[in-house]
């Protein structure tokens, strides 16, 4: 592999690990913002409250029962603001219940789909979930932004330890003096060193991550979802893996320059 196919496959992989933190971001903020909105129509409806008397004998059906309106306003409330956001369909492609099952909870779900009206209970156990929901998405944003800034961190080093090792890709080793060689080895080794403290680091950021969102040991890393549609969960550290290995493969082209060279 040349050296511009080289830059292009890094730059390529690098680009593209931004390109899904730029996407996951707009849409998680997107679904943040769609469940604010659910929340406002959610406090403005009228909670249903079946007086005893209102109450059906025992055999009539809910069918039979006077319409669930409330039910049907908060469907339209869902349907128009969570489930209508612009990657809905790519991402979900989920029918009314199994998004309410998977956004809250079976109990949520069942109580807004086989329930008999909205009441006060059901509205504040359904306002309760929303907003955790919304915390949920605010910390997701928050871990986003974190491995943006580390991604970011990463990109400049990165980048100058590859410009280096791309400088020194091109040389004709066979025709240095052995001090010229045994100087290059010197700065390749450091070029590893320096490769193995950015890997350092960036494991540093995953392990922030997790303490910070208190992830359990069996749960996988953030990094995980962020990046699962890359061939590498952690694409930083991957690069920084393949850096290394070509580093290594240089390293030993000048060595074997070394044992044919005079001093």
């Amino acid at each position: 592999m040349d050296v511009s196919s080289t830059r292009t496959d890094f730059d390529t992989r690098l680009a593209a690990a931004i390109e899904e933190l730029r996407r996951e971001r707009r849409r998680t903020a997107d679904e943040l913002e769609a469940l604010q909105a659910f929340e406002d129509r959610v406090r403005t409806m009228t909670p249903e409250e079946q007086s005893f008397n209102e109450r059906q004998p025992v055999g009539v059906t809910a069918a039979a029962a006077r319409p669930a309106t409330g039910l049907k306003k908060v469907r339209d409330a869902y349907e128009s603001t969570v489930m209508s956001v612009p990657h809905y369909l790519e991402e979900y492609d989920d029918s009314y219940v199994e998004s309410l099952i998977g956004e809250f909870s079976p109990e949520i779900a069942s109580a807004l789909t086989d329930g008999t009206g909205f009441n006060s209970r059901c509205k504040r156990a359904l306002l309760s979930a929303v907003s955790n929901a919304q915390t949920a998405r605010e910390s997701l944003l928050e871990a986003i932004d974190r491995e943006r800034e580390s991604v970011h961190e990463s990109k400049a080093d990165l980048e100058r330890l590859r410009e280096e090792y791309e400088e020194f890709r091109s040389l004709q080793f066979n025709e240095k003096q052995f001090g010229t060689l045994d100087a290059y080895r010197a700065r390749l080794n450091v070029v590893t060193q320096q490769c193995e403290e950015l890997s350092e680091r960036s494991q540093a950021a995953i392990f922030d991550q997790r303490r910070i969102q208190r992830l359990p040991a069996d749960v996988p890393d953030v990094t995980v979802y962020f990046y699962q549609d890359l061939d590498a969960d952690y694409p930083v550290m991957s690069l920084v893996a393949d850096l290394v290995d070509t580093v290594d493969d240089l390293r030993t082209r000048v060595e074997r320059a070394m044992t044919y060279c005079h001093a």
